[in-house]
């Protein structure tokens, strides 16, 4: 009931308490990694809403989003227009997507490192995150 009064109250004063809602993307991984569904349950506990689509070709995922060779994480995510390769974490994917720097296509977290989200989830890790632009050229994207 009081969840009721309180929408109610609210959309006299002319607004309406909606719930925020998630940001969506789309995570491509092989359909035999547990470290990449890992990493989607650290992204939907911080807000995205994760929809995997399992492929063994991330070669092709990668080429079409614009990662770089050499540059790949174990999976990679599009969300807003933008390529999310590897254990990025949430933070650093929400603070780079209200940034949207000029000429940058996305981000990513190279290979598989231990303590990035899924891969140990250690605060303290020290993860190289990289910010791709429109060249392919990768930049470091330091955490805050």
């Amino acid at each position: 009931m009081k969840t009721i009064r309180t929408l109610a109250t609210a959309t006299v004063f002319g607004f309406a308490a909606l719930p925020v809602l998630a940001q969506s993307m789309t995570l491509h991984k092989d359909p035999n990694c547990g470290c990449c569904t890992a990493h989607a349950e650290h992204l939907r506990e911080n807000g995205f809403e994760v929809e995997i689509r399992e492929t063994y070709d991330l070669a092709t995922v990668n080429k079409e989003a614009g990662v770089p060779l050499g540059q790949q994480g174990c999976h990679t995510a599009v969300v807003d227009g933008y390529a999310i390769s590897g254990h990025v974490p949430a933070d650093l994917i929400k603070r780079f997507l209200e940034e949207k720097p000029e000429g940058a296509i996305g981000l990513t977290l190279p290979g598989m490192p231990m303590g990035a989200p899924g891969m140990g989830d250690d605060p303290e890790a020290q993860l190289d995150v990289m910010l791709i632009d429109a060249e392919g050229v990768s930049h470091p994207y330091p955490a805050e």
